[in-house]
């Protein structure tokens, strides 16, 4: 009578097949090599739709990142390149100012364009990545600055992963949209002029001269500079990412001509008592209040 090998008979349907004896040894000592490997498996095999798909690690493995990549927040960053409506990386421009990416704690994210600035929320787990920005100032963008915000404003919402070793490269799927270098965040040693000022009625105003007003922040925790007509120091301490607060101004006593240098003047100390953030982008500096309006903005000291 012809014998088969149990491992033969393991499965939940038996098919008597005629196998010739001289097989039956060499079946027998397969099913013993792989008696380890099959211990565990099931006896049918069970169909499965990932078995294709790659894992997490090797996923990362691909994108060139580690399993413990490093959190966004509190990183600063630059815009270099954006993609086009036709896919092709293009180089950013920095007028009116350079283009910005903040992640600061608790998943806020705020920015600029390159011409107007934005809030928003971001979420991120390991390599994934998804930001959707919010409110935005309404500057007019002309030329080069209105084609890029456009294509900045919709790469972003495209965004899914990112990888950030040299750089920071926001990506969907393996196409990268985005691309920022590391930005400089902090204030001292700086120093600025201003391109704006809030008037106290609402507006942030730009004329001649609001051009004499400079700030510079300095080692010792002080601000100093030229309110226009006199030479100004305060005091200013940073918290977190972006808070900023600066004491009361303590100037010279000069009268200038004509009288609305000395109001621009006053409008200038008034707004810097408001400031409660910073935001730096590149070529622009930005300070607002507490409700995020807009206080003074600035640009580089030549």
């Amino acid at each position: 009578m012809l014998t088969y090998p149990d491992c033969m008979l393991n499965s939940r349907k038996h098919v008597l097949i005629a196998v010739p004896l001289a097989l039956t040894a060499l079946l027998a000592s397969a099913c013993s090599a792989d008696s380890a490997n099959t211990e565990s498996m099931p006896s049918a095999p069970v169909a499965s739709t990932t078995a294709a798909m790659p894992s997490a690690s090797a996923t990362q493995a691909k994108a060139g990142q580690s399993s413990s990549t490093t959190s966004l927040a509190g990183t600063s960053w630059q815009l270099t390149a954006f993609a086009s409506t036709t896919g092709a990386l293009m180089k950013a421009t920095t007028s009116p100012s350079a283009g910005t990416l903040v992640f600061a704690a608790g998943g806020k994210v705020s920015g600029s364009t390159g011409c107007n600035s934005f809030n928003g929320t971001y979420k991120q787990k390991g390599t994934a990545l998804t930001i959707e920005v919010g409110p935005m100032t309404m500057m007019a963008c002309s030329g080069a600055a209105a084609t890029q915000e456009t294509d900045v404003l919709a790469n972003l919402a495209l965004v899914d992963t990112f990888t950030n070793a040299a750089q920071l490269r926001l990506k969907m799927g393996e196409s990268t949209v985005l691309t920022y270098k590391a930005d400089a965040t902090g204030l001292t040693g700086s120093s600025w002029v201003a391109s704006g000022i809030n008037n106290g009625k609402g507006g942030v105003v730009s004329d001649a001269n609001i051009s004499k007003v400079t700030a510079k922040f300095n080692a010792d925790g002080g601000v100093s500079g030229s309110g226009g007509c006199n030479t100004y120091t305060a005091s200013f301490t940073t918290t977190g990412s972006n808070g900023l607060k600066i004491g009361p101004a303590i100037s010279t006593m000069m009268a200038c001509e004509p009288t609305s240098i000395m109001t621009t003047e006053q409008q200038y100390f008034a707004a810097l008592e408001k400031v409660a953030t910073y935001q730096r982008d590149g070529n622009r500096l930005t300070l607002r209040d507490a409700s995020g309006a807009t206080q003074v903005t600035y640009i580089p000291a030549s």
